[in-house]
């Protein structure tokens, strides 16, 4: 009996204990959960601001988490713009486009402050010649240079032909290692193929001209005059007035092999035509496609293109990411389904709109986000 009241007694103070100690954990339990929720809702806010900004709608973010510094340095002789917003978590750089605004697009601007507010320190260099749609093999090694700069490991952004130097930057041994990712928008993988589509497919408002691609390239002409000729006749056919007669014929050689790859619409002739074209021409390209290095890639890939992209195909990334996947790269692709480059045409707001493309979009678009917000 007395061994039994012991267990007994025994029992109630083990209940006892037990019930204090759940009693002790139900607020830390609850805490936890609180924690837990903050963050949750919180970074879905951030999802959210971060995606309007991008898409121009600025006001949300910027009363969240406040102004963002931005300052002009200066690496290797190339001007980059540093921003910084309250709390940077990690680095990335961003390489623009061709555009005549290089780092001062205002989109750009738009994105990289947004970045910076969810926690970036974004690094964006000018490229000059790619401000005039002078694509060159040099660009990858200024984007190497600034990636150096910063002095610890970090990832790349780039848009649309801006993605061919920063993706061969990301390629180049020296630094591959310190390339946590990439995000990729509207980019390209062989040049061959772009400039095939961009010399042969219709012209169209969005497009970039295949002319202004010519005479950017002038300078692959051996002598001044034929450059200068090659300037006059891209300027000519791109504001569709006609070329003074006997200009073409008194081209030098290579000049006149430089222009008659862009005076094809006929996909098999430009082919033809571009195996015919000048050494200088075709070292070019090859030193501009990433294709021709991606096995010594190593970061993993976020890239985004639009389906119906004018500028460039969507093709042209669905072949990196098949390339990753041969590789064994970590890859995403994501295809949104609108048309146009780097600022898409969107339908006009109705009932069949809103269910048949607002919500799929807008939901593709946030899980981009909040993987780009994932990666810092």
């Amino acid at each position: 009996m007395r061994i039994t009241r012991r267990n007994s007694g025994t029992r109630i103070r083990l209940l006892s204990a037990s019930g204090s100690s759940a009693r002790k954990a139900r607020p830390l339990a609850l805490g936890a959960i609180l924690i837990v929720l903050f963050l949750l809702v919180r970074r879905g806010l951030l999802v959210v601001f971060l995606a309007a900004k991008i898409l121009g709608y600025a006001d949300g973010l910027n009363a969240w988490e406040g102004a963002v510094s931005r300052q002009t340095t200066v690496r290797g002789g190339i001007p980059v713009d540093v921003y910084r917003g309250s709390n940077p978590v990690s680095p990335i750089l961003i390489v623009h486009g061709v555009n005549p605004t290089g780092k001062n697009s205002l989109d750009l601007v738009r994105v990289s402050e947004g970045l910076a507010q969810a926690g970036y320190e974004v690094y964006v260099p000018d490229l000059a010649e790619m401000k005039k749609q002078h694509l060159r093999p040099e660009d990858a090694v200024s984007v190497k240079t600034v990636f150096q700069s910063i002095g610890r490991n970090a990832g790349i952004g780039c848009f649309s032909y801006g993605c061919g130097p920063a993706l061969i930057a990301a390629m180049d041994p020296d630094i591959r290692r310190q390339v946590r990712f990439v995000i990729g928008f509207g980019g390209y993988f062989d040049i061959r193929e772009t400039l095939e589509f961009v010399v042969t497919g219709p012209e169209t408002p969005l497009a970039y001209s295949k002319w202004v691609y010519l005479a950017a390239n002038s300078d692959l002409a051996v002598d001044e005059t034929s450059r200068q000729r090659i300037r006059e006749i891209a300027e000519k056919r791109a504001a569709g007035l006609p070329v003074e007669p006997g200009i073409e014929e008194n081209l030098a050689a290579d000049a006149r092999s430089l222009l008659e790859v862009f005076s094809t619409t006929n996909r098999e002739d430009f082919r033809a035509r571009l195996n015919a074209a000048p050494e200088s021409l075709q070292q070019r390209l090859d030193a501009l496609s990433p294709s021709r290095y991606v096995s010594r890639l190593q970061a993993p890939l976020i890239l985004i293109h639009g389906a119906y992209d004018p500028c460039i195909p969507a093709q042209q990334s669905i072949e990196l990411a098949e390339a990753a996947r041969a590789n064994g790269i970590d890859h995403t692709l994501t295809l949104l389904q609108m048309y146009g480059h780097t600022n898409p045409t969107l339908p006009k707001v109705a009932v069949g709109s809103i269910f048949g493309f607002y919500f799929p979009e807008a939901s593709r678009f946030l899980r981009i986000v909040n993987l780009v917000i994932a990666v810092r």
